[in-house]
């Protein structure tokens, strides 16, 4: 019995870097004319295309035309059946591969020009950076998360838009670190409407009591401001604890 057809995947065009990513752009044309090969060329293409397509390794291929001349060598006898496929079919499963091959290619060159500096500026704040102080880890956290969501935006996971499974939680916890390494872009507002109910962590009751307080403007702005981000450290913990483990897992 013949497994089941292959989903058409598509590829569309993320304005914002130079990659492919699956949801709109159809790769409907036909099969590349391999009439001139001859069979020998024509069986080392086949078997070079089963090894790439088995592992995902399409930089296995030297340049787009040697990929089109694999694919048309590979995708008659793609299912291994000796019944003959419809064009329609043929067209579907070589939409597939080239989708996943022009997506990586594309994401080669945005590794390049875009992760690949993102990674080497972390590892330059982790080398120079001082150890002696928590916040640093925290912003060490916070450019690595910021790699990861690069990364899974511009993956196979993702969609037209960047997004992907997981990432609300990992944008919500670089916010949170945007603001745990640098608490002064927690506002006045944010301070003085914030819920205080809750608020439990060694010297909360001081910084409380300075919160209430009337008579000092700026020791209640600089104990509010402390509330708020243990707070927001407390939601960050719980949501890279639960919600991002959970995803990962």
């Amino acid at each position: 019995m013949r497994q089941a057809r292959i989903n058409l995947a598509d590829v569309i065009m993320d304005n914002n870097s130079k990659i492919m990513i699956f949801g709109g752009v159809e790769y409907n044309e036909p099969l590349a004319d391999i009439s001139h090969l001859s069979q020998r060329d024509m069986d080392n293409l086949k078997h070079k295309a089963l090894c790439a397509f088995g592992t995902y390794g399409y930089e296995k291929f030297e340049s787009d035309e040697e990929f089109e001349q694999a694919l048309a060598c590979v995708v008659p006898h793609y299912w291994g059946m000796e019944e003959e496929m419809t064009e329609a079919e043929k067209i579907e499963i070589a939409a597939y591969h080239r989708g996943l091959y022009y997506h990586k290619k594309r994401f080669r060159i945005w590794k390049k020009e875009v992760l690949d500096p993102m990674v080497k500026s972390m590892a330059d704040y982790a080398l120079e950076s001082p150890q002696y102080d928590a916040r640093f880890l925290l912003g060490l956290e916070m450019r690595k998360m910021e790699c990861m969501d690069a990364y899974f935006s511009h993956s196979v996971t993702s969609d037209s838009n960047g997004d992907y499974p997981g990432s609300r939680w990992l944008r919500l916890c670089i916010k949170l670190l945007k603001l745990l390494t640098d608490p002064y872009r927690i506002t006045e507002d944010e301070v003085l409407y914030m819920n205080i109910r809750n608020v439990r962590y060694k010297g909360s009751d001081k910084d409380l009591a300075h919160f209430k307080s009337e008579t000092d403007k700026d020791l209640k702005l600089n104990a509010g401001r402390d509330i708020y981000w243990h707070k927001a450290y407390h939601l960050y913990c719980h949501i890279r604890e639960y919600a991002l483990h959970t995803w990962w897992d």
